[in-house]
């Protein structure tokens, strides 16, 4: 995986920048050239952070934790901490970014009708001829994460549809099928019509794809499942047995003394029970049992 560098914090959010999302970029300065690219790529930067942001933004009030927005080549991901709590709080997050997307579009097209033909600004666009780009990057914005392929929104609305009827895993299965058929309609439709653009991220969504089926999978590990929704936290706790010095790798919060007033020798362990309340830390003598 490419690294990321973070860039900043908005409406509380961590900002990061992929590697592959500044190459994005790049191609389009290339391809563009001159101040319209750098135009160009400063709109579509700033149209996919408030796709994003829409995304972080209702996720958080539907009491879903954020850790931060990421920016990427396929467009950007509002990293969440935890799963929503039924499908249509996913629904409802995946649709947000789209939404907030068509809005500008709107917007642009609305205004660039309004403020009607004009010199030119910069670079020969005049002020309709931008807020025309916005419209257009904003709408390409939208329908591109309409595609009912994971990891786009409109895959995780797919997915969060199958969730009525399958569990979390099985869902995302069914909606990693329909993904891949879309990446092998892609490869198709590309070489048929000289799209190579298409063939590129046909690759692309096959591997992101199996990334969503394994991150499915811990998922589920890490959350249950009810008839009534889906993935909230399982009652069942998890056990970790840590090795004597564990305190000084966990670093602040899982400190601690080594061994216990008064001894505390050879077979001693610590155990950490993470409940759905937090951690609870039990001492354990060599024979597994509570001293």
């Amino acid at each position: 995986m490419f690294r990321s560098w973070r860039i900043g914090t908005l409406l509380g959010f961590p900002i990061e920048v992929a590697f592959s999302f500044l190459l994005l970029l790049g191609v389009v300065l290339l391809w563009m050239g001159g101040l319209v690219g750098l135009f160009v790529v400063g709109l579509a930067f700033s149209s996919v952070l408030l796709h994003e942001l829409g995304h972080a933004v209702v996720a958080r009030r539907l009491g879903v934790r954020i850790a931060g927005i990421e920016l990427n080549f396929f467009g950007g991901a509002a990293k969440m901490i935890d799963l929503p709590r039924s499908a249509n709080h996913e629904i409802a997050i995946a649709a947000a970014g789209p939404a907030v997307s068509l809005v500008l579009a709107g917007l642009g097209f609305g205004l660039a009708a309004l403020v009607g033909p004009g010199p030119g600004m910069v670079a020969g666009v005049s002020a309709a001829g931008l807020l025309g780009l916005i419209g257009w990057i904003n709408t390409i914005i939208a329908l591109f994460n309409l595609i009912p392929a994971l990891p786009m929104d409109g895959g995780r609305i797919l997915r969060a549809a199958l969730t009525r009827r399958f569990d979390y895993v099985r869902a995302t299965d069914l909606a990693v099928t329909v993904s891949r058929v879309a990446a092998a309609g892609f490869v198709v439709y590309g070489l048929a019509f000289g799209q190579l653009q298409l063939v590129v991220l046909a690759p692309l969504l096959w591997i992101m794809g199996t990334r969503e089926k394994i991150l499915a999978r811990v998922m589920a590990h890490r959350f249950g499942y009810d008839g009534d929704g889906y993935n909230e936290a399982a009652a069942a706790p998890e056990v970790e047995v840590l090795p004597r010095g564990w305190q000084a790798a966990r670093g602040p919060g899982w400190g601690g003394p080594a061994t216990r007033a008064g001894g505390g020798g050879a077979g001693r362990r610590r155990v950490v029970v993470q409940t759905p309340f937090g951690p609870m830390i039990v001492e354990l003598d060599g024979a597994g049992t509570r001293p």
